[in-house]
């Protein structure tokens, strides 16, 4: 009896340490907290190019940045500490709008910041001084989703029940109405022409289509079938881009292929990782993208390329940083930097699915995006605490920067200069 006692003790131990290896092994949380470190530079004293095609991004894990380890997670800051505006550190933030707003109803517009706020149903912008400027008297309820153009104050809104309008806020009324069928709008940058997604009832339906800003002259440019999720729609400045397809080479590299209105035949880009997005910097120099890899933890890694069409994706260099594409805007006085949030530490696996970093904190960096420097210029601090950022925007004068944040999405600001 004390025999078969001692032989079911031994088998509930055994099945007890197995179940805790495989927890360890498959299921339990990890987060690396990672720092900047200096990056290797070559003799003119730029970071090393990475040849097109390369896989060479297996880097070790403290030497990935993702923000800074001064990191205010598990205490308050005195209020001593914090900077009134941003020289590196703590740095004080401002509310500017008390309400949610939801993020994609933002955009740096004509000489402001356009935003809807939906406990008023109306549309505002934020002026370079600071001031808030209500767009029109009219009521627009339940935006959905905004496309703003950058300087003619036209807007793409859509609505719930798939209902989508161009309206003009210079003239104070809606110009157009979409098909339901078209989504993921763009403004080329004349502003003369939109892209989108037309995405039918069937696949063979689902296309790339542009047409006049208006909606005339509709064209179906290139058919997506089940990859409409690879697409992205984003014009380069030239306007010789008007999307991105992005295709796997194999399991740590992706082809990038940029689509012409008219068919042109442009240059793909080799990418070392997955879930390639991009944009452009005001006067199409630069491509700045992320993408994530095994070597980055599977967490997102911040490049930059040349974005001119006769040379796409040449000279790709990997910026040191590990943040999303859309957590970075370029500046607005001088198109070589490039601002952006950084969180302060990422979970394995965030570039795969974004949501499970939120609620980490974040800092704020300027980036040189020719090679000579990451300088991180604040570390917000609201109530004491850091601050988790959504979107972030810089007013015309690169003297604010903006940011929605993850938790109520009101709007904040910190002061630059």
């Amino acid at each position: 009896m004390k025999k078969k006692i001692a032989l079911i003790i031994i088998f509930t131990l055994i099945i007890f340490v197995l179940g805790f290896l495989i927890y360890k092994t498959f299921f339990a949380p990890t987060t690396t907290k990672t720092t900047i470190k200096q990056q290797e530079t070559n003799q003119n004293g730029s970071l090393p190019q990475l040849e097109e095609g390369s896989q060479n991004t297996q880097v070790d894990e403290n030497g990935l940045v993702s923000g800074d380890v001064t990191n205010p997670n598990q205490q308050t800051i005195a209020e001593a500490q914090i900077d009134e505006f941003a020289q590196g550190g703590f740095t004080k933030v401002k509310e500017d709008i008390a309400s949610p707003i939801r993020s994609q109803s933002f955009s740096n517009s004509n000489n402001g910041i356009n935003y809807y706020d939906p406990q008023q149903q109306s549309f505002f912008r934020i002026s370079d001084s600071g001031e808030i400027i209500k767009l029109s008297d009219k009521k627009f309820y339940s935006v959905e989703n905004v496309t703003w153009s950058d300087k003619n104050n036209r807007a793409i809104i859509e609505y719930p029940d798939g209902t989508k309008i161009l309206y003009d806020f210079n003239k104070d009324r809606s110009l157009t109405t979409f098909p339901k069928d078209m989504k993921e709008f763009a403004f080329s940058a004349s502003e003369e022409k939109i892209a989108s997604k037309w995405v039918g009832p069937y696949e063979d339906y689902n296309y790339i289509v542009g047409a006049e800003y208006d909606g005339s002259n509709l064209k179906f440019v290139e058919p997506m079938g089940t990859k409409e999720r690879s697409v992205q729609i984003v014009w380069s400045p030239d306007n010789e881009v008007m999307a991105t397809y992005r295709k796997y080479i194999d399991s740590e590299r992706q082809e990038i292929f940029f689509i012409n209105e008219n068919g042109k035949n442009l240059n793909s880009l080799i990418v070392e990782g997955g879930n390639f997005k991009g944009t452009w910097s005001s006067n199409g120099e630069k491509l700045l993208y992320s993408v994530y890899n095994s070597g980055s933890n599977y967490n997102p890694t911040l490049w930059i390329a040349s974005g001119k069409s006769d040379q796409l994706g040449a000279g790709k260099q990997y910026l040191g940083i590990n943040t999303w594409v859309d957590k970075c805007a370029f500046s607005n006085t001088n198109s070589q930097y490039v601002y952006c949030a950084v969180p302060d530490n990422l979970p394995k696996g965030s570039g795969m699915d974004p949501s499970v970093a939120n609620g980490v904190y974040y800092s704020i960096y300027k980036i040189n995006t020719n090679g000579s420097g990451v300088e991180k210029i604040a570390q917000p601090i609201n109530n004491g605490r850091g601050v988790s950022i959504d979107k972030l925007y810089i007013n015309n004068a690169d003297s604010r920067v903006y940011y929605t944040d993850q938790f109520n999405n009101h709007l904040y600001s910190i002061d630059l200069k």
